[in-house]
């Protein structure tokens, strides 16, 4: 927290806004320094949530230290910022400036930039954008004009924004009536595009030709994931003429009793704990969040959530998702005062492209290290260093595996009968991720060394 630089003359300030309540307002100093302060009605109404962990609710000013890297944490990286930015006119350095334009429905519950209120929130159906009848004729449309404007950047009232390097998208889910709905796509429903801040449901990932069944292999890593007691993103799979996508629903929406979908606020680990994105892996020059700095976000967390974080951590070690980052475990503040852990998400087996990084994303006991090579020893010490008793984390290891193999049968017949699934990529990952867990399982009991 810092006194400064709170005045008069910021040349510019980006309202934040949770629907039409304010939340605060993001300034900019006169040399260029972002800052934030909450607004007066928002700190004292009761059950608000706060901006971030880094930023309690407070009469304080919030220097840039504190906003800026909460603020690129919502953006695209890498390749698709750099579209986005262009496609602009922006410097991609210019994070605000980036909010302000396509921060109307973000990660999480909160709008950015002025309102509109001579325009009323709503969406057209993909069929309706694209000037076409068959739904997904306008779905596969939609996925090729991500490669060229990122979230239809650009395009009038449409301001949306998702964190990440990977090609995704989010849409709504209309029923047969033309209302939202929160729910995965089904018989007589069609997907559509959110326009002047109305929140979407879905987020889509399409296939990947340099990660060949990506798809395939995200759906069954998270409802193995589900079927073995382990809260985990609800998916499923679309497809788009020859194009396949992983469908998400956004544990961060909520379907009202009055039919309305709200929005739930959200921060990953990053956020949290005052990261850039460029810093959500542990390993490089200025080195990112350790395992224990992940287990350690837990502190905020009820007990019961900060023993969930453990087995998804557990998981991602169990599958071989090497990508399991600081942005992918995130905290939710729902309208009540504890915040929770979110569900799993972005859960993939490295396992079937050799040529991608195949060590985990932090160091385990103080080196890098491959899926299969996690021994006895390595969970001791990740046990004592949380302050947990080495047993009691083998055994959950232990039961994880056990559990994954139990299930795998029934969750590739799951996946399998989806609709545009090649069994084969199921079989593959499934195959490969019950070795890694047994071979995981199998070092426990070798003596420590």
């Amino acid at each position: 927290m810092t006194d400064g630089p709170a005045t008069a003359s910021s040349p510019a300030e980006v309202p934040v806004w949770f629907y039409s309540f304010p939340v605060g307002r993001i300034g900019v100093a006169p040399d260029g320094a972002l800052f934030f302060r909450y607004d007066d009605t928002w700190l004292a109404t009761e059950g608000a949530f706060p901006l971030s962990c880094t930023m309690p609710k407070s009469t304080d000013v919030y220097g840039t230290d504190v906003i800026s890297p909460w603020i690129a944490n919502l953006l695209p990286e890498e390749d698709q910022l750099r579209i986005l930015t262009r496609s602009l006119g922006l410097d991609q350095s210019d994070s605000l400036a980036v909010l302000q334009e396509i921060g109307g429905d973000t990660a999480g519950a909160l709008s950015f930039g002025p309102l509109e209120p001579d325009r009323t929130p709503g969406h057209i159906r993909l069929t309706d954008f694209y000037g076409v009848d068959d739904p997904d004729a306008a779905l596969a449309l939609h996925i090729d004009d991500l490669s060229r404007r990122p979230f239809l950047a650009g395009e009038d009232g449409v301001r949306q924004s998702l964190a990440g390097g990977q090609k995704k998208t989010a849409l709504a889910v209309l029923d047969a009536q033309g209302l939202p709905v929160y729910r995965m796509p089904g018989a007589g429903d069609q997907l559509a595009i959110p326009r002047n801040g109305a929140p979407s449901t879905v987020i889509l990932k399409p296939d990947n030709p340099n990660l060949p069944g990506i798809v395939e292999n995200e759906v069954f890593c998270l409802r193995l994931a589900a079927a073995i007691g382990i809260r985990a993103a609800e998916t499923t799979v679309i497809t788009a003429g020859s194009r396949s996508a992983l469908c998400s629903l956004r544990y961060d929406r909520r379907m009202t009793r009055g039919r309305g979908i709200i929005r739930v606020h959200q921060e990953d680990f990053a956020q949290a704990n005052g990261l850039p994105p460029g810093r959500k892996y542990e390993r490089g020059t200025i080195p990112g969040l350790s395992l224990g700095g992940i287990l350690d976000t837990a502190r905020i967390l009820p007990p019961t959530d900060a023993l969930a974080l453990i087995d998804q951590v557990i998981f991602n070690m169990l599958v071989a998702n090497t990508d399991a980052h600081a942005k992918n475990y995130s905290i939710l503040f729902p309208l009540i005062p504890s915040p929770r852990l979110a569900p799993l998400y972005d859960v993939s087996s490295v396992l079937p492209w050799p040529h991608v990084n195949q060590f985990h994303a932090q160091n385990i006991a103080g080196k890098k290290r491959r899926p299969g090579d996690i021994a006895a020893r390595h969970w001791n010490a990740i046990a004592l260093a949380q302050g947990y008793r080495p047993a009691d984390i083998r055994r959950r290891v232990q039961e994880l595996a056990d559990a994954i193999v139990a299930q795998k049968i029934a969750v590739i017949t799951e996946v399998s009968a989806l609709a545009g699934v090649s069994a084969g990529y199921v079989t593959e990952a499934a195959d490969m991720i019950e070795a890694n867990a047994l071979r995981i399982a199998g070092r426990l009991r070798k003596p420590a060394m």
